[in-house]
């Protein structure tokens, strides 16, 4: 074989390795590329989801605080009889938090009362450490949060009884947000009230 043959043999093989790593390069940035929008894609339907889950459709929930402002959130639901009856899906928040922790929390609680199951209260007590509601609510301070049918999120300050009970200070909501306001507005409107509250 003569050496220029072998010279047009080896260019030949050094251009076939060359196309071949270039189209495999060529090919993984074309893929690569395509997963990016993919994964931009589910970023902003998870986004989107997330944005339909911040606005509050229905829910009820108290918002106990003890002497260092430490947050018990109980979820209500309706039972049989149409009763608010506290589930056990309860929300701790100790402090220090801030005012968009606090509005996450409150709703999150109101979300769970989407699927939320009155709780038996001897359940409830154990979840709370207490032996019963006077005890829990001795020294809290409470205020009521809650929605109906997206027509907005009403607060309302209240006043403890002295056998444990709640009753709100005002007969109309204190306060009323739109359905889809930030978890920092809704957390800031709580401590507000907060100041009300007996």
């Amino acid at each position: 074989m003569d050496t220029a043959y072998a010279r047009y043999l080896l260019l030949v093989a050094i251009v076939a390795a060359g196309t071949a790593v270039l189209g495999t390069l060529l090919f993984i940035a074309i893929r690569g590329r395509r997963r990016k929008k993919h994964s931009s894609g589910i970023a902003d339907n998870a986004k989107a989801r997330n944005a339909a889950s911040d606005i509050i459709e229905n829910g009820n929930v108290s918002v106990f605080f003890d002497k260092h402002r430490n947050a018990v959130l109980i979820p209500y639901v309706p039972d049989i009889f149409g009763s608010g009856k506290a589930t056990v899906d309860i929300i701790r928040l100790d402090m220090p938090y801030r005012s968009d922790e606090l509005g996450h929390a409150v709703k999150t609680a109101m979300a769970s009362c989407r699927n939320g199951k009155p709780a038996d209260n001897r359940v409830l007590m154990r979840l709370l450490g207490s032996s019963g509601w006077k005890e829990f609510t001795t020294g809290r301070l409470s205020i009521s949060v809650y929605c109906k049918d997206s027509k907005g999120i009403m607060l309302n300050s209240t006043v403890r009884t002295p056998e444990g009970a709640y009753v709100y200070i005002s007969r109309t909501p204190e306060i009323c947000l739109p359905p889809n306001t930030d978890s920092a507005e809704l957390g800031d409107a709580v401590l507000e009230l907060l100041k009300k509250c007996r």
